[in-house]
């Protein structure tokens, strides 16, 4: 079983389909490439996809809309963004129409634009995909993505792999179910927000959300980062004292006393390590009394 989020580059331009193919690959998506329709129906019938980018001309006909039917019956769960140097308004229409999730248009500044579709196409399938998982299969889930991220040499796709666990573990414990990632504010990004409507009265005393910043850097974080995070929560109107910062590499000598200095601030950073994630992910249904445990820790020794 994989996790990952799977997209199929469908256009008949190889170097066009090369260069952005690569470009996604390069944000941390697992992408495969097809020069022609044909040989995308026999990807898609082999194996799923969470989103397809396809063009809407190939030598020069529309075979691109024509086969939106069937990729739908193939992989009716993706999404299908339609990419368009000729962006009529009768084909956009029709395209919409055959089931298309968006458009976009081929212009000077396809590749941001790209990834911007992208990556809000996927979030939304995550977050449906996670959302849906019934509690074995959420328990799958979490060990195999805890084990991509442990494995994965790729520095953005493990980034996403990290975020997409600790979704998935917020999500498992009860209250905390509309966790949501890749969060941004006018001037701001932080990878998880976790609204608190947890019935037990331990986090019935904290605030009304939880910020989570997530680093897989080769290096221990330092102060500086644990002084960013502080910054974002202040600026939440009073409603988020509680962070948890995750660093699989652990952080500085110098964050502890960091974290020790701001005691007498209401806004608590709790750290979370990798020793800590992995009981994390292995407590199943005992995860919110490990999570309170790494909070306790926190507020006693300061971080």
């Amino acid at each position: 079983m994989t996790s990952s989020l799977r997209i199929l580059f469908v256009d008949d331009d190889q170097p066009f389909n090369q260069t952005f193919s690569d470009r996604l690959t390069e944000e941390g998506y697992a992408v495969e490439s097809a020069l022609t329709t044909q040989d995308a129906l026999k990807r898609l019938d082999e194996r799923p996809f969470d989103l397809v980018l396809l063009d809407r001309r190939f030598e020069k006909l529309d075979t691109g809309i024509d086969v939106i039917g069937q990729i739908r019956n193939l992989a009716p769960a993706a999404k299908i963004i339609l990419i368009t140097a000729y962006a009529d308004a009768a084909s956009v229409k029709r395209a919409f129409e055959e089931g298309v999730y968006e458009y976009l248009e081929k212009t000077g500044y396809f590749e941001a634009i790209l990834l911007i579709k992208v990556r809000n196409a996927l979030e939304a399938v995550r977050e449906r995909r996670f959302a849906a998982l019934a509690n074995g299969k959420r328990e799958e889930v979490i060990k195999t993505l805890w084990q991509e991220v442990k494995t994965e040499k790729s520095r953005k796709r493990k980034g996403r792999l990290l975020e997409d666990l600790l979704l998935v573990l917020f999500k498992s414990i009860p209250g905390f179910e509309r966790a949501e990632t890749n969060e941004r504010s006018v001037d701001e990004e932080f990878d998880l927000l976790i609204p608190n409507e947890s019935p037990d009265p331990f986090w019935q005393r904290e605030s009304q959300y939880f910020l989570v910043e997530c680093k897989h850097w080769s290096a221990p974080v330092d102060p500086q980062e644990i002084d960013r995070l502080q910054q974002k929560m202040s600026r939440r109107h009073g409603r988020c004292q509680l962070g948890f910062f995750v660093a699989l590499k652990g952080f500085t000598a110098g964050v502890e006393t960091t974290l020790a200095a701001s005691r007498m601030q209401p806004i608590a950073i709790a750290t979370v390590q990798a020793p800590e994630l992995q009981r994390l992910v292995e407590a199943g249904p005992q995860r919110n009394e490990v999570l309170k445990e790494i909070h306790r820790r926190s507020v006693l020794r300061g971080g």
